[in-house]
């Protein structure tokens, strides 16, 4: 009889069981709610060891100007015979433009040469002290200075540097110009050794 009640209470607690686990798909929770399954947020890249990408500041002294691929202005009335000589014969040069008054001009020169000694003979050097024979206004309007009327090479100057054509208003500047008579590159104001190098080699091939 004993064997018969434990049997029949074994018999109900595998029942119990089935009914709890049913394949029936019931909800065991207790509370009711439905349970969701929510996916995780990707996980974050790993940073990149690279450095970040920046534009690289060349010149960092010398303010940015409009870089213009013009043809230099041909005007044997008006240019200087030795910047005509180097557009007729394709020789590319570097016009320095400068003020001996200043204390840049030094610095300046002193980072030209520099350059040239590597490069001599790739590209000629054409400098003017501007300050011998111009004036610039508050308007930056570059002018003739009095008593110069009468000096011809003065005159070329005056205009070469005028709004008309470089248009220098400030210094020192250089003008680069590359074989076929194109401006390549403009400076306004003082540029280091490693810009002015870059841009002979620029000019040059």
């Amino acid at each position: 009889m004993m064997r018969r009640i434990v049997a029949a209470g074994i018999a109900a607690l595998i029942a119990a069981s089935l009914l709890g686990c049913g394949g029936g798909g019931a909800d065991t929770a207790g509370s009711g709610d439905v349970a969701v399954q929510t996916q995780s947020d990707p996980a974050a890249p790993p940073p990149s060891s690279a450095a970040p990408v920046s534009d690289v500041v060349t010149n960092t002294l010398s303010p940015r100007v409009a870089q213009p691929f013009v043809p230099f202005p041909k005007d044997e009335d008006v240019l200087p015979q030795e910047v005509m000589n180097r557009l007729e014969t394709k020789q590319p040069m570097m016009l320095f433009f400068y003020d001996a008054s200043q204390k840049t001009t030094d610095d300046q020169r002193e980072a030209i040469d520099a350059v040239l000694a590597d490069y001599r003979g790739l590209i000629d050097l054409v400098s003017y002290d501007v300050g011998k024979y111009v004036s610039s206004d508050e308007a930056g309007v570059v002018t003739l200075d009095p008593g110069m009327e009468s000096d011809a090479g003065a005159k070329q100057v005056a205009n070469l540097v005028g709004e008309a054509y470089l248009n220098i208003t400030f210094t020192p500047s250089i003008v680069l110009v590359d074989e076929q008579g194109y401006i390549t590159r403009r400076f306004r104001g003082y540029v280091d050794e490693v810009a002015i190098e870059r841009e002979v080699l620029r000019a040059t091939q």
